[in-house]
């Protein structure tokens, strides 16, 4: 029992100089630690991330999007990541390139900026939770149709229920889609 008492009093005495050390250094005792105004100023880049995996192919990182939802994205990619000039994607309707069309994802446009990058618009619809990948294969404007660039987009999809996510710069909701009630609604329809 004195071994005790005499341990815990020992603690209590390094309590005290530990307490004695901090007023010393001009803090507080109260044993959080404290930075100076400069940590609280910095700012984090809430870009789009893109990557270049190979030589056509880059990974382009979206952070969290939220399941349900459609995202218009700004992509810019520099002369380097699309040395190939202007690049088409898929339609729907032709058929020698329908395996790579890309419902969930695919070419708006794209456009040259004054500074020589260019600029992709891109539809994004996230539809399932968790992680999600989506490939968007661009082609030459050449009968060849060989493909020029793949882009693998990346996200952490947010499921119903868990939160709405901080959107990166050029990442900007234009709606969501409802999810089927299926056999489990009572609705009867229209008569």
């Amino acid at each position: 029992m004195w071994a005790t008492k005499k341990n815990s009093n020992a603690k209590l005495s390094s309590e005290a100089e530990l307490s004695a050390v901090f007023q010393q250094m001009g803090m507080k005792p109260d044993h959080h630690v404290r930075f100076g105004d400069e940590a609280l100023v910095t700012s984090k880049d809430n870009n789009v991330i893109i990557q270049k995996v190979g030589n056509d192919n880059l990974a382009v990182h979206l952070g969290f999007l939220q399941m349900g939802h459609r995202y218009h994205i700004s992509v810019y990619l520099t002369t380097e990541m699309c040395p190939c000039g202007p690049l088409l994607s898929p339609s729907p309707g032709e058929a020698s390139l329908s395996q790579y069309f890309n419902p969930n994802c695919h070419l708006l446009a794209m456009n040259q900026c004054d500074d020589g990058r260019w600029q992709l618009k891109v539809e994004y619809f996230a539809h399932k939770e968790k992680l999600m990948r989506e490939d968007l294969f661009l082609f030459s404007t050449d009968e060849n149709h060989n493909i020029n660039l793949k882009l693998t987009f990346h996200a952490r999809v947010l499921g119903k229920g868990k939160g709405t996510p901080l959107l990166r710069n050029g990442i900007h909701s234009i709606g969501f889609e409802l999810e089927d009630e299926g056999e489990t609604s009572d609705w009867q329809g229209f008569d």
